[in-house]
């Protein structure tokens, strides 16, 4: 009888308690996206304040002038600028490659 009992109490606290737990989470989650939309608004809010400040705030002009006048280039690799996979599958347009062939058979004729 004990054991009866014991599993009939056992099987209908069960039901009761993951529904209290369902309920719990359910409102974790309405929690949660209440406290999503309130940062939403603050954040916005925050980004117009800054904008605004940004578009009253003064005008600087920084001019940079050299003693000599001349300015300064500094020699750049072309490969440091493009990507590696523009490097590994380069391919030369139609045109370029006929007009390389080309040359070469110019070159190699006057060589004869």
């Amino acid at each position: 009888m004990k054991t009866v009992f014991l599993s009939l109490f056992v099987v209908m606290t069960l039901p009761l308690s993951s529904f209290a737990k369902v309920e719990d989470f359910n409102a974790m989650i309405n929690e949660s996206e209440h406290a999503q939309t309130q940062l939403r608004k603050d954040l916005k809010g925050h980004i117009g304040s800054t904008h605004q400040a940004q578009m009253n705030a003064p005008k600087e002009i920084i001019e940079v002038a050299s003693e000599y006048g001349e300015s300064v280039n500094s020699p750049t690799k072309k490969s440091m600028l493009t990507f590696e996979k523009e490097m590994v599958h380069y391919r030369p347009s139609e045109t370029r490659r006929m007009k390389r062939l080309a040359n070469e058979i110019k070159a190699s004729d006057k060589a004869f």
